[in-house]
């Protein structure tokens, strides 16, 4: 986004002039960069922005890591911006943080920009300078290089920053209590079923994080039906 190329197989693009922005990627004219409602084009004051980091097996890092490493990307993209990194926050809003994908992805939003353009974000962020740094950082926070490791494509998006809302689940679990008495020879057997419904939260948490929480659910549930 921000940005447009006429060249076949270029290795990088051309960003828009100042006050115009580009909402899709790939943009093969300048006449696909249109003119904003502000000369800055952040007329939320917000933008999200989302990298791609090949390479990384984030999903196989210990959980000190993937904390390290969200906290070493925000420090990075604040340093960037020329922001506090209070001002960088990931999707659910925890500040000074990024939202990690399975896939090493890396999304974030700039808070309350004041003084800087689109124009001016794209500028610093799509340079091969502020790709090396995320480079490093990873390799700092793990101690060693991964084998690919790179940064694919990367975007800067002018938006409104709306947190996500976390998802909560609900299970309904049942269980049977069987009660047997005798009364002259007689036997009376009554049946009593109990339900339980179970709510949990998964937003924000990693897909191993999710799998162990479902996995002590279901051990609980076992638990209750045996």
């Amino acid at each position: 986004a921000g940005t447009w190329t006429d060249e076949f197989e270029a290795t990088a693009c051309k960003i828009c002039p100042a006050g115009e922005w580009s909402h899709s990627s790939g943009a093969r004219l300048q006449g696909n960069c249109v003119s904003c409602s502000g000369s800055s084009c952040l007329a939320e004051g917000s933008a999200r922005v989302s990298i791609e980091l090949r390479g990384l097996q984030y999903q196989q890092s210990t959980s000190t890591e993937q904390a390290d490493l969200r906290v070493a990307f925000a420090r990075d993209i604040a340093l960037a911006a020329g922001v506090d990194v209070s001002l960088v926050v990931d999707l659910v809003g925890q500040t000074s943080s990024v939202t990690m994908g399975q896939d090493g992805s890396i999304s974030a939003f700039l808070l309350d920009l004041e003084g800087v353009s689109a124009r001016d974000l794209a500028t610093r962020f799509y340079n091969d300078a502020f790709r090396e740094t995320l480079v490093n950082s990873t390799i700092a926070v793990l101690g060693s290089r991964p084998e690919h490791l790179g940064v694919g494509a990367m975007t800067v998006e002018p938006k409104k920053f709306v947190p996500l809302q976390p998802t909560t689940t609900s299970m309904t679990s049942t269980s049977t209590a069987t009660f047997t008495s005798t009364s002259s020879g007689s036997v009376v057997t009554t049946t009593t079923a109990m339900h339980q419904d179970i709510a949990f939260t998964t937003t924000g948490l990693s897909s191993d994080a999710k799998m162990i929480r479902m996995a002590g659910l279901t051990l609980w549930l076992s638990a209750i039906a045996s």
